[in-house]
């Protein structure tokens, strides 16, 4: 049988292609760890964890990780230990020849943080609620009043907000915050949302001296759009300090409260 020259070449190729993976394989496991690189993409935003933070955890699975050889290096259980933190939104481990460990953080983005009578936590953009960190980590939009929902955060547990479940308030107030973050004109305005004695939402907008009373979650999204529509053709021409309360909790109505002379 006769084997064509681009066969022969092809099949030896192929032989040095696996040997030379074999040989750089070996020489990698041989390879000791010199440099730990960890990256905290988001930073310049989200302050929970820092360099000193990870490194921390990575030292309490195997200690001083620089000159381990980088097969020894269990990058899965350094995976596994990281996700435990409830700030920590993802983890990307990889390994170089060179000898670098690389570790790349993405944390959690709050959109809203609960003050609930000593119980204060944060719901994410992903809707998971965790507990508050003692950091002053970001600004998102801070929720007061009378909080219904209450979680146990021992253990650093993290809940999921479920905007389909019915009496979830936590539920209630992602779905608002979501709205409003990816609205351009309302993510710029509201600073507050308070949950009054009826459990209705109330929010306190940056610009203005007055309160926005949405009532019930009910309709929420046509409510903020007749919210808008009446901020940009009715108060320029009302006045901005005219009214101490603007309230759309009533179906197909604006209820302005006249501010007190």
């Amino acid at each position: 049988m006769k084997y064509s020259k681009s066969k022969i070449f092809k099949a030896v190729a192929v032989v040095v292609l696996l040997v030379t993976v074999f040989l750089s394989l070996s020489k990698f496991h041989d390879t000791r760890c010199n440099v730990v690189s960890i990256t905290i993409k988001d930073s310049a935003d989200v302050k929970f964890v820092d360099v000193n933070d990870v490194r921390t955890i990575l030292n309490s699975v195997m200690g001083e990780i620089e000159g381990h050889t980088m097969d020894s290096i269990n990058t899965f259980l350094f995976d596994e230990q990281l996700r435990k933190c409830p700030y920590i939104r993802n983890v990307s481990i990889y390994k170089s020849i060179t000898g670098i460990l690389n570790i790349d953080i993405q944390q959690r983005k709050p959109i809203l943080l609960v003050l609930n009578d000593k119980q204060d936590y944060y719901i994410d953009s992903d809707g998971m609620i965790f507990a508050a960190s003692d950091k002053d980590a970001c600004q998102c939009i801070v929720v007061n009043g009378h909080v219904r929902d209450k979680y146990d955060f021992t253990g650093n547990k993290i809940y999921k907000a479920d905007p389909y479940a019915e009496g979830s308030q936590s539920g209630e107030l992602f779905k608002l915050a979501q709205l409003i973050q990816s609205d351009d004109y309302w993510s710029d305005q509201v600073e507050q949302i308070f949950i009054n004695q009826a459990g209705e939402y109330e929010m306190v907008p940056m610009v203005g001296n007055f309160v926005l009373s949405l009532g019930s979650i009910v309709d929420y999204d046509k409510k903020m759009y007749e919210l808008k529509q009446f901020f940009f053709k009715a108060l320029p021409k009302l006045g901005w300090d005219t009214y101490q309360q603007i309230s759309v909790k009533y179906n197909n109505q604006i209820v302005c409260k006249r501010r007190k002379k």
